[in-house]
């Protein structure tokens, strides 16, 4: 009987602390899935393939050629291209803006006004496409080539 009055003692004091350790715990955070392993928000819209190389259009005289491209917009979340650049080295090359009454809500294919653009022969290039729609917080971007080298010498 008084081993029984000893280990209700115990429990009965223990109690309150167990009680403030939990309190303390987060169970929300213990039971969710790690940061590391929650899937990031990711944006809806995206390019098809950005494809470019390089050429000689002449003696010393090197272009960059960009394929046609569609722009996939996040149709389904109501939004609208608002913008996009391609960047040759992180430099760009062409700037686009949409109207601003009547922006594209759905995949757009640019006509671009010029799609051979100066470079240096014999340098290396990437070219990429930095875009925004009007659900990106930011522009992002879009689609990239593999790194091209321009010819040095005519063949």
């Amino acid at each position: 009987m008084k081993r029984r009055m000893v280990i209700v003692l115990i429990v009965v004091l223990l109690l309150p602390a167990v009680a403030a350790g939990l309190r303390g715990l987060d169970l929300q955070r213990v039971t969710a899935a790690p940061d590391s392993l929650a899937a990031p928000n990711s944006p809806a819209g995206f390019a098809s393939p950005i494809n470019g190389g390089c050429y000689i259009a002449a003696p010393d005289v090197c272009k960059i050629h960009i394929d046609p491209f569609t722009i996939n917009i996040n149709d389904g979340g109501g939004a609208h291209l608002e913008k996009f650049t391609l960047y040759a080295n992180g430099s760009p090359i062409y700037d686009f803006r949409t109207d601003v009454s009547n922006p594209p809500n759905v995949d757009y294919s640019p006509s671009l006004v010029m799609q051979d653009f100066a470079a240096q022969c014999g340098e290396t290039y990437y070219v990429n496409m930095v875009a925004k729609d009007s659900t990106d917080a930011n522009p992002l971007n879009y689609g990239q080539t593999k790194e091209f080298t321009c010819p040095s010498l005519v063949p």
